[in-house]
Order: C-alpha cells, then structure tokens, then sequence
C-alpha cells in the first residue's frame, strides 16, 4: 500500500508554519499518522506551513480521474486524498479546528518527471464555500473567519486540505463524504477527499477538463492571527491516491496482472488482502467480476 501515497517532495517552503514542524518536508510522504483520532491529532508525522509556505509532491504513477458510481467504497468518484491534523473541537463534528489550504495540480508537459517552468498548474477550486470574489478570482488570502474554530454544519467545507480529521480506526485510501458531518462513507480513513474535475485555471477562474495529473501543491490559504496559537499554519501528514477499482497493484491499469491476483487468491480469506477489491474480507465472485467490469480502465 506505500505505492498509494506521495514518494517524493519536489519543492518545499516551511515559512510561517509551527515552530518544530516546519523544517521537514518528507514528514509528508508515506502514511497518515497512526494514533490519530477526531478529536485527538497525532502529530508526530506533519509537515507545518503559514503564509507563503507550501509543499509540492509526486507519486508512483499519475493521479487519475475516477468515475463515480462504480467503486463502492468510493461512489462519488474521488481522486486523492490529503491528511492533516484537523480535529473536532470537543469532539462536535459540526465545530473543526481547521488551518485551509488551496490544492493544485501540476501537468507535466515537458515529461521530465518533476515540475519544472513547462508545468501547468491548475487550482482544484473548492465546492463549499466558494472562495471567489464578485470578479471570479478566488480569495488569496482567505479572511481570517474561515481559520481555527470554525463551524461546517450547515454549509460545510470542502474542496480544502487541512479541514477533516484523521481517523486510526478508517482505512487510509477510503474517501469521506465531505458534504456530511463527521467522517462518513465505508470504513474511511478521514481526511480531505479531492476531485480532478473542479480543477480551474487560475487566472480565468474557468474549468478545465483534465483526465490525469502528476503533481499536487498545497499551499496556505491565509494569514490569520489565531491568538495564543500564532498566525496561520495548513499541515500536511500525508496524501493519498484512490485506487481504480479492481487495480490491485496500483498501477492505474486494470489488467492481467490484476486478474491473476484476484485468481490465484481466490477463496482466500482475510484482512488486507490485494484481491478482496471490495474489501468484504474474502475473494470470490464479486472481486472476479469486479476486475473483468473494469479490465483495461486506466490503460493506454
């Protein structure tokens, strides 16, 4: 499963984040951290940045556009997800202690692997609340009311990293339904689930159709004084692909190699393992029809 999260930082500002966390841009790669509850972070593994910080990370393989309606832990069609260290304030899932921050893509039009002065960069603007101005640029810096204490019930908030919590008890590639109160959907891991769809281009605020990306880059989205707390900090612990449903390598592509997983353990029972596609704890039929409803999704 480490073949799902980011494998490596590209670019890295820690300016203005928390004091202790903000000279370690690798804390980012890997899993979320392990002891983290809603109420509770762990913040043992974070990466911190304030106003004008940010981090820039890539994956294995690219960061893909999901269908919806086809992945049961994963109905409404999420791409990744980013972990931070959210927490609900006196365990009330309508009152988060949140830092936002703005996602963006990369497209990696030189092929070169990393980004570099070709790389197109796009913002994955956020459904709920729509940060734009009465002109159509999103707000940067956000106001100040959108940081801390903040409530997300009714209008929740969505499409920010840094706004759900984690929970150990979820798994860590599952989605959360961020239109709902607490961490809602099938066993999931917490966390801000993105999609490639809202993607939009910076400067004219206008959709754009992307079918993969290859790079994500979250920056702060404020510079707000939080008292006691300090100025403004987005944290990062991790961040996530969602897997094809019935790719049981994580290479994109439903394929042989899946199908041969799914067979040679099929009757197999037990947690974890890469053929139970849809995670019921046995191989069996459903996992082998999984596979062939969606054999050569994902390849080129």
């Amino acid at each position: 499963m480490a073949e799902d999260f980011a494998i490596r930082v590209f670019g890295w500002n820690g300016t203005n984040g928390a004091p202790g966390f903000n000279m370690d841009p690798t804390r980012v790669l890997g899993f979320p951290p392990p002891r983290a509850t809603p109420a509770v972070p762990d913040n043992t593994k974070l990466f911190s940045f304030g106003w004008g910080g940010y981090v820039e990370v890539g994956f294995a393989g690219p960061i893909q556009n999901l269908p919806a309606g086809v992945d049961p832990h994963n109905p409404d069609g999420y791409d990744f997800i980013v972990f931070g260290n959210a927490f609900y304030v006196g365990g009330n899932p309508c009152r988060v202690w949140a830092e936002p921050g703005y996602v963006e893509v990369g497209i990696d039009l030189s092929g070169r692997g990393m980004p570099d002065a070709q790389t197109r960069w796009y913002l994955l603007l956020p459904p709920s609340p729509d940060p734009r101005t009465p002109s159509g640029e999103p707000q940067f810096p956000l106001p100040d009311r959108w940081f801390g204490n903040i409530s997300v019930c009714p209008i929740p908030i969505v499409g920010y990293a840094d706004v759900t919590p984690i929970t150990n008890q979820g798994h860590p590639l599952v989605p959360d339904d961020p239109f709902q109160p607490g961490i809602q959907g099938i066993s999931a891991g917490g966390g801000d689930a993105f999609k490639l769809e809202w993607a939009v281009d910076w400067q004219t605020g206008q959709p754009v159709a992307l079918t993969h990306a290859d790079f994500i880059r979250i920056v702060h989205a404020g510079n707000a004084s939080l008292g006691v707390f300090g100025a403004s900090s987005t944290e990062v612990s991790a961040i996530a692909l969602i897997r094809r449903y019935g790719d049981t390598d994580a290479n994109g592509c439903v394929d042989e190699a899946d199908l041969l997983t799914v067979l040679f353990s099929f009757g197999h029972a037990g947690d974890s393992l890469a053929g139970d596609i849809n995670r019921d704890g046995v191989v069996d039929d459903a996992d082998l029809l999984g596979v062939l409803l969606q054999f050569g999704m994902g390849c080129n």
